[in-house]
């Protein structure tokens, strides 16, 4: 990274900037020749450019297309997180934090826009939440569950956010359904809000599915945290 352009940033937004929708319809990069007359930079700095590009996945190449600008996979934002949270930038305290005041604002939207079909998969989902008996598929389950209210919200950004944040926390999930399920209760209790949430979503009223998913995080972190006499989340590990 140190032989790079000192204005490495800055170069990936200026690559981005010049990209043409191609005949069907996708952002194409201009050729190599072109980037160099564009920029006046060498060969080398252009490729160097569109190495990096394409190693964080923004770009693909085909041989005799050209290059072409595409969305990366979340796993790009993943890492961002993952890594501010072993800077101790941020803490899981934060993202936690933060993940119950974005899933209320996105359970309304899920509500008002959800379709039919959509609803019919997150009832499943539920159904899976509360029936699993097995601790990794009940994780799976209820980490979809969340993912597709997210989807539901018909807010490409929403998603890209929920799934960056998420992911990360999945271990933390992991974790903290252990604590729930020493308990019958807990777990009943828990699983049962996530009833409530589909029951909610189901009205399409705002307001309802807001307050649903309130209840659902209140409900969560009073049971598995219930342990811990400051109700602060224990030092739970994300190695």
């Amino acid at each position: 990274m140190s032989q790079m352009d000192p204005n490495l940033l800055d170069r990936l937004k200026e690559f981005v900037s010049v990209s043409e929708l191609s005949k069907d319809g996708r952002l194409k990069l201009p050729p190599e020749r072109a980037l160099c007359e564009h920029f006046d930079m060498h060969r080398s700095s252009v490729r160097n450019v569109l190495s990096v590009l394409h190693s964080l996945g923004f770009i693909e190449r085909k041989q005799g297309s050209g290059t072409f600008l595409k969305m990366p996979e979340p796993v790009f934002i993943q890492l961002y997180f993952e890594l501010a949270l072993k800077l101790n930038y941020i803490s899981v305290d934060h993202l936690e934090t933060a993940r119950e005041m974005f899933e209320k604002e996105i359970v309304q939207a899920a509500a008002v826009n959800h379709q039919a079909h959509e609803l019919e998969q997150l009832e499943r989902l539920c159904s899976k939440i509360v029936n699993s008996t097995d601790v990794l598929e009940g994780i799976q389950a209820d980490y979809e569950f969340h993912e597709l209210l997210a989807i539901m919200a018909k807010n490409p950004a929403v998603l890209i956010i929920f799934q960056g944040l998420s992911s990360v926390l999945k271990k933390v999930l992991h974790q903290r359904r252990v604590l729930a399920r020493q308990s019958k209760g807990a777990q009943k209790k828990t699983n049962e809000t996530h009833i409530a949430l589909v029951d909610a979503v189901k009205t399409r009223d705002r307001e309802l599915a807001r307050q649903a998913m309130h209840d659902h995080f209140e409900t969560w972190n009073q049971q598995t945290l219930r342990s811990f006499p400051q109700k602060k989340a224990p030092a739970f590990s994300i190695e």
